[in-house]
């Protein structure tokens, strides 16, 4: 980088299962970049939704109110909701229904969004999510859409579930990629779609380090073309 400009705003896109977070992590880690995992941000959002027990995500001017009084901080690889750290408690399926059906809502577009775009403005960070190089930062340097077959995503997540202690059947987890694939892609606000200029990246059957030499090559070779 020349003297005085920031170093670049990257974004991994893609749906659930293709690596993005493993990729993003590893990637961070090989550049020295902040790592802002959008959809911890959604689930602990969601997380606060479950919390509220009376509080139907149907009734938006309730949801409104209470979005103005939660707090949502990400360091370090912690998600802390009102200063307390919930990294653990977001990551079960019960969450991840929730936030798939928040995710859809405007007011919960409106509260998050604005803040992954402030943790952006410096550079030097990468966007991992859904909507990040669409909706986000669709300015950003360099765009990456992750994706893998079916089958594959569905192996990762039984074996997400199981390393936390949880047995599903590989079919019940194709299932829920499947329709959680759908409500991505089809939803009205900030679908699930690749980004225009965005490399994209088959992670089947490849291992992090092959997918994250690639990444490194192409932002070498987009920050070069830039320079």
């Amino acid at each position: 980088m020349r003297a005085g400009e920031r170093e670049p705003v990257i974004t991994i896109d893609g749906p659930a299962g293709a690596g993005k977070t493993t990729a993003a992590r590893a990637l961070a880690e090989r550049l020295g970049y902040r790592l802002v995992d959008t959809g911890a941000m959604y689930r602990a959002l969601a997380w606060s939704v479950v919390q509220a027990k009376d509080l139907s995500a149907e009734d938006t001017p309730k949801l409104r109110r209470h979005l103005e009084s939660v707090e949502i901080e990400v360091r370090d690889g912690r998600v802390h909701v009102n200063g307390r750290d919930v990294t653990e408690e977001i990551r079960t399926r019960a969450i991840d229904r929730m936030t798939s059906d928040l995710t859809t809502l405007e007011p919960v577009r409106a509260k998050i969004t604005p803040i992954q775009r402030r943790l952006a403005a410096a550079g030097g960070v990468i966007l991992e999510g859904r909507d990040t190089g669409t909706v986000v930062c669709p300015d950003a340097d360099v765009k990456f859409y992750l994706d893998a077959d079916l089958e594959e995503r569905a192996r990762r997540r039984q074996a997400d579930f199981r390393a936390r202690g949880v047995n599903v059947e590989l079919a019940v987890a194709r299932g829920e990629i499947g329709a959680r694939d759908l409500q991505d892609r089809t939803r009205a606000i900030a679908p699930l779609r690749k980004a225009e200029g965005a490399k994209e990246i088959d992670t089947t059957n490849r291992t992090v380090d092959d997918v994250v030499d690639e990444m490194v090559r192409f932002i070498e070779q987009r920050c070069c073309t830039r320079s």
